[in-house]
Parts: structure tokens; sequence; C-alpha cells
């Protein structure tokens, strides 16, 4: 039984891993994943007001406007 549990765990890291090492090369590299990541950082944004994660996210939402034909408002880092 704790065999069996054990390489369940194991399988479900590593698929976790591929995912992520695939994501971070860009061979998985598709909308929904971004969108999940800018809404994500949107977050982190309003509770610091970080100047730089601000000009990342412009960056971001446009390109994912205009990649994936999401409407994301852009914000106003002023």
């Amino acid at each position: 039984m704790a065999n069996t549990l054990l390489k369940s765990v194991a399988i479900g890291l590593a698929s976790i891993i591929l995912v992520v090492i695939l994501f971070s090369v860009g061979l998985l590299d598709n909308c929904p994943l971004k969108h999940v990541g800018v809404v994500n950082d949107l977050k982190k944004y309003e509770e610091t007001l970080d100047a730089e994660l601000c000009d990342d996210l412009v960056n971001r939402i446009i390109d994912l406007n205009d990649k994936c034909g999401i409407e994301i408002e852009v914000i106003d880092c002023g």
C-alpha cells in the first residue's frame, strides 16, 4: 500500500515538474496559462503597488491581448 502511494506521488510530482519545464522553455505556451499568470500578478500588484511589476504587467497584458484575443484592461502605472 505504501509502495503504491509512493509511486503515485512520484508520478504526480514528475508530471508537475515536466509541465513547469515545458512552460518555462516555451514548448507549452498557451493562452489559458498566460491568462492565469497575469491575473495572479495583477492581484500581487494591487497589494504591493510595485512599479517594476506594473511595467512588466503592462507589457504582458498587451502581449496577451494581442496574441490570445483576451480583453484585459491595461493598467495605469502612473
